[in-house]
């Protein structure tokens, strides 16, 4: 359509041209006339470009608009579904304490949720499944009352669909209610779900009105940069057209279209961070493979090998350093997925020492890092890998303002107690505290920077591929483990941010001295399936070598067809799961088809619920006996295959 409209155009322009050439070589025109209809001309022509082009930024402003709604309304549905989780996870916990207890549950939902706050107008509300409002922080006069026919001002009858949402297992809707203290309502996207083993649902919500002002921010800046350009790519071919009309018309239109590009790669960056995080979760697969070998190897090495030779020591700090590796690949793994949150009782000392083991290795060495911890065995009750991303996310901040300079930071951990004064004007509960300070000497914040650095999409660094979503996000993961986070920073001399996390323990702690076992033995016969060569070939010495009767394959269709001809040869099957020709839970239906007693262990390097779904949730219906996610411990594995056997020992004689 656009060649057809610029062939039109051209067509025109070259009619009018030879329009003005008749009436200058046969009309007897004054020179100033001629200047005249040549400068109409240009002018004319220069319009008709601008239009054109003008056309076609109103098109990539519409289309740029649309991603970048698209992609913040996809980031509060990511919020909320998180927060909404987690906080159903900490009532459902809370009714069972209330229970045993003796006190009422509903009124432990609503001390619950009286407190909880997040953002600005982020706050949470129950009902039940008869849309009875049980909790509402702003309107406890709902509190009792029956709403499923509540309509919004629209005529929505929201609270019936948030219900209904909540019992398909979890969803969104979106509707028109007032903000605390407003009288005009606004659009809010909320996402229910029922508290698991209850009649209640949750609700959680944000307001999306800001949506609408990032829109008309970004629009006024399009329609900036379009009024810019018609004016300069008018101007510039009235003056220069006989001349230089095509280069300076690309330079100039390459020079327009730089904002619209660089905001088209901001829009697209998500999708690369998913990209990343895949290519990690394949790397950590295929290296989990070569250190499970390394393990195995080593660990049958030290099975033989006395105590007193001299290899012996050396094969240690092999092991050793193969359990280095495999820790490091569980962190890549979780990095590559999106996994639901666990919280348990974690060691802040060993969370900020693991962290600032990897931050020291990928620092410049112009940054000094300094750590302090004035106590030891600091406990909270938290998610470590959300602790980690926390960490990590202050101490790339740090990195950034002292890029290019001599750089120190500084990392202290301790305990602090808050009375209910300071309680108060931080907005937690009173009680003692793990102390976090992650300190830098970078290039500090202006007070204009410091109001907004926790608000999603902010961020000072939008042309070095900004986000705007670390702090937003470090500060949501702080607060939903009760916690709060400040900041203190000076231009020119640095920053200084500050974590208080609820503390459970800081006692001290006993270390945990590793003995070593001997390999349980037996002699059974095991099917070993794994398109690995190298893990093939360990477990096959490994189970070998412990007395068992063992048949390997790399090829899973053949380990099939083995089995199928004389299924009640083996007494076990231990299978990769990702293989060319046939997976490992392929196999495992085609083989429990067959004998149906037949126990299978499964192993993979792609467990749990990340961006791509490997491994199905529920193992045990197909058939699965146990999971082992690669690397594995020898001896937990070599374990389990005993204890698997020594179970099946009474139903098959």
């Amino acid at each position: 359509m656009k060649k057809n409209v610029l062939k039109s155009l051209s067509y025109t322009l070259l009619t009018l041209q030879r329009k003005l050439t008749y009436v200058f070589e046969y009309r007897n025109h004054t020179v100033m006339t001629r200047i005249a209809f040549l400068l109409i001309f240009l002018l004319l022509f220069a319009t008709a470009i601008s239009l054109v082009y003008s056309r076609y930024l109103v098109k990539s402003h519409n289309e740029a608009l649309k991603e970048a709604q698209n992609f913040m309304i996809q980031g509060y549905e990511r919020t909320l579904r998180s927060a909404g989780e987690i906080m159903a996870r900490s009532l459902e916990e809370a009714i069972v304490e209330a229970k045993e207890q003796g006190v009422d549950p509903e009124d432990r939902m609503r001390h619950i949720i009286d407190t909880v706050r997040y953002e600005d107008h982020g706050y949470y509300f129950i009902y039940d499944t008869d849309g009875i409002n049980i909790a509402h922080p702003f309107f406890p006069q709902f509190r009792g009352h029956r709403r499923i026919d509540i309509k919004d001002p629209s005529g929505k009858p929201y609270i019936k669909l948030l219900a209904e949402a909540a019992t398909r297992g979890g969803g969104f809707v979106t509707y028109s209610f007032y903000k605390p203290e407003e009288k005009t309502p606004s659009l809010k996207l909320v996402y229910a779900r029922l508290i698991p083993g209850t009649r209640y649902w949750l609700g959680t919500g944000l307001y999306i009105d800001d949506i609408e002002r990032e829109k008309a921010r970004i629009s006024a800046s399009f329609k900036s940069i379009q009024h810019r350009a018609v004016l300069i790519v008018g101007s510039g071919v009235f003056l220069i057209l006989i001349i230089i009309v095509i280069p300076v018309s690309l330079v100039m239109i390459s020079s327009i279209l730089e904002p619209w590009r660089q905001l088209e790669k901001e829009l697209q960056h998500a999708q690369k961070m998913e990209a990343i995080g895949i290519f990690a979760g394949g790397i950590a697969h295929d290296f989990s493979n070569v250190l499970g070998a390394i393990t195995s190897c080593t660990e049958l090495a030290l099975y033989e090998v006395p105590k007193d030779a001299l290899i012996h020591e050396d094969l240690q700090h092999i092991l050793k350093a193969a359990k280095r590796g495999k820790s490091l690949i569980q962190r890549i793994k979780k990095f590559s997925r999106q996994t639901d949150t666990s919280r348990q009782y974690v060691n802040m000392n060993r969370v900020v020492k693991e962290c600032m083991h990897l931050v020291s290795s990928v620092l410049p060495a112009t940054i000094e890092v300094r750590t302090y911890f004035t106590a030891r065995n600091i406990r909270v009750r938290a998610d470590s890998d959300q602790l980690l991303q926390v960490i990590m996310n202050l101490c790339t901040n740090a990195e950034q303002a002292m890029r290019g300079r001599q750089g120190l930071l500084t990392v202290c951990l301790d305990v602090m107690e808050v009375d209910e004064e300071e309680a108060r004007s931080k907005v937690i509960q009173p009680g003692i505290y793990a102390h976090l300070t992650v300190r830098d000497n970078g290039t500090g914040m202006k007070p204009v920077v410091l109001k907004h650095i926790f608000e999603p999409f902010y961020t000072t660094r939008k042309k070095t591929g900004g986000t705007g979503l670390g702090l937003s996000m470090t500060r949501s993961i702080v607060k939903l483990h009760g916690g709060t986070i400040t900041v203190t920073s000076t231009p020119n001399k640095g920053s200084t941010f500050t974590i208080l996390l609820p503390c459970v323990d800081f006692s001290e702690e006993k270390e945990h001295q590793n003995k070593f076992e001997e390999f349980p033995r037996g002699s059974e016969s095991i099917l070993i399936v794994d398109d690995d060569e190298d893990i093939l070939t360990s477990l096959h010495k490994l189970f070998t070598r412990l007395g068992y009767s063992v048949i390997s394959f790399c090829d899973s269709p053949a380990a099939l067809e083995l089995f199928q001809d004389d299924p009640y040869r083996f007494d076990l099957i231990l299978t990769d799961h990702l293989m060319a020709g046939m997976t490992g839970t392929e196999l495992a239906r085609e083989a429990l088809g067959v004998r149906s007693d037949i126990p299978i262990i499964l192993c993979s390097g792609f467990e749990g619920t990340g961006l791509v779904q490997r491994i199905p949730k529920d193992l045990s219906k197909i058939g699965i006996t146990a999971f082992f996610g690669k690397p594995f411990d020898t001896m937990e594995l070599c374990k389990a295959v005993r204890d698997i056997l020594d179970s099946q020992q009474p139903s098959n004689q």
